[in-house]
């Protein structure tokens, strides 16, 4: 069965429509033993080997203990209870290993589909998926990630189990989708449905045609000391860097994978001269120089510490924009609220995830 988990891990993170860089997850489990993506590991390429074998039982003892309530002592003692349930003791399991345990079917895919997001990020997204999913479907609100997210989930499951069907599709808010099956041909089935049934009410398709303009990579990098920038433009980014109003509605985060590879707010600037005094102020605000610079009228800028981490911020603020347009068909976007940007920006669990991606 790991081969068959393969290839649906590679079915799914060699499509940009449904992965990006490192994020999404997969799992296959059986009765005794659950095969889980490698944390930061890639969908596109990985092999069996990037998955971590967890003893069920070990792994089934979190629910069983109480945790402190302080939020990085709790995390800390869950993610230590998630390593000692590993068989291999060489590698780290995807942070939600708990939360696909909780599905009782076989085979677990977590993507993050830019079209679905579109519906998860926005301000009426539980009402339009209850209205095209009706009861066939999970939603999760904003939740703090780790236990928290899977403690909710475990609630949610247990309830929605009680009307006699197996839960197997959840959608998290600011974040993505879980589809579970117990054959891979059942999760491609399905995945289809949902993204069709949600595609059949986008009012409006982002236009990611390239733009030819003028970039000027190296007044950009000279401004924010870089050592890599990306540039780039397309026709939907100009509808949003023609004035700083519209940017607002792709500055910050949408979900945890534009956070980790962009953080949590880009910068814009009416010229590229205007770049540097720009930066200054930025870092004093937000305590970090941006990742993504937009501007007016020429395009986007993405720095990084690599020319890989440069390319990740470009693809992952495209992803930004596709969301924003996606969203305008059920309210408009909402991006994650502040005290979960907050949770994020501190938590080891996705600063060890990005730099396993990176590399």
């Amino acid at each position: 069965m790991l081969s068959e988990l393969v290839r649906i891990s590679n079915y799914y993170g060699q499509n940009k429509d449904y992965v990006l860089a490192g994020g999404g997850n997969t799992s296959y489990k059986d009765e005794n033993f659950l095969y889980i993506k490698g944390s930061g590991t890639t969908l596109a390429t990985i092999t069996e080997d990037g998955f971590v074998k967890i003893n069920r039982k070990k792994l089934a003892k979190v629910w069983e203990k109480e945790y402190p309530e302080d939020t990085k002592r709790r995390e800390g003692e869950v993610l230590a209870d998630l390593m000692e349930a590993r068989e291999d003791k060489s590698k780290r399991p995807s942070v939600e290993t708990s939360l696909h345990d909780l599905f009782s079917q076989a085979y677990v895919v977590h993507t993050h589909p830019a079209l679905i997001n579109g519906l998860t990020c926005s301000a009426c997204g539980e009402k339009a998926a209850r209205e095209i999913f009706g009861d066939d479907m999970i939603w999760i609100a904003p939740t703090m990630p780790g236990y928290v997210l899977a403690s909710e989930v475990k609630t949610k499951i247990e309830e929605y189990q009680k009307t006699g069907k197996r839960a197997n599709l959840v959608f998290l808010a600011n974040h993505g989708v879980f589809i579970a099956g117990d054959t891979v041909q059942e999760i491609i089935d399905m995945t289809e449905g949902v993204y069709d049934a949600v595609k059949s009410r986008i009012k409006r398709f982002p236009d990611m045609s390239p733009a030819i303009l003028n970039p000027q990579p190296d007044k950009i990098k000279n401004a924010l000391d870089a050592n890599f920038i990306t540039f780039v433009c397309n026709n939907e980014i100009l509808n949003y860097i023609q004035n700083e109003n519209e940017f607002k509605k792709v500055y910050s985060a949408f979900t945890p994978d534009h956070m980790v590879y962009y953080n949590h707010k880009a910068m814009f600037v009416e010229k590229i001269d205007d770049a540097e005094d720009a930066a200054k102020g930025f870092s004093e605000k937000y305590g970090f120089l941006p990742k993504i610079t937009a501007v007016r009228g020429n395009g986007v800028y993405a720095c990084g510490e690599s020319e890989k981490a440069a390319q990740t911020a470009a693809e992952l603020f495209c992803d930004t924009v596709k969301i924003a347009v996606y969203a305008e068909s059920f309210g408009g976007g909402v991006f994650m609220p502040d005290w979960l940007i907050d949770f994020i920006a501190n938590w080891e669990v996705e600063s060890y995830r990005k730099s396993v991606a990176e590399k």
